[in-house]
């Protein structure tokens, strides 16, 4: 199993670490990442969860249609990367 973490320019949180490593873990399993796939998807991941972690100081009613524009942005990005054969198992991803 290969490791997750951040790229050379990247400065995350132990805690942004945290959580990018378990989308990355999940997304993973659901699809099985080859080359570099891995470190591509996981820097899409840190992105995000940073990104949704600078939401604690959005209004309330915007929080949910922010954090679901993050998640689609990200999705987006990640089947991207995708082979067609990856797909599949793409559909079974949930986090």
């Amino acid at each position: 199993m290969q490791t997750v973490s951040a790229a050379p320019q990247q400065t995350i949180t132990p805690e942004v670490g945290a959580k990018a490593k378990k989308i990355v873990v999940n997304i993973n399993q659901a699809v099985n990442l080859r080359g570099d796939q891995f470190s591509k998807v996981n820097d899409i991941c840190i992105d995000y969860v940073k990104q949704l972690d600078a939401l604690n100081n959005a209004k309330p009613a915007d929080l949910s249609t922010k954090a679901a524009a993050l998640k689609t942005t990200r999705n987006e990005k990640i089947k991207a990367l995708l082979a067609p054969d990856q797909l599949t198992g793409w559909a079974s991803f949930k986090d």
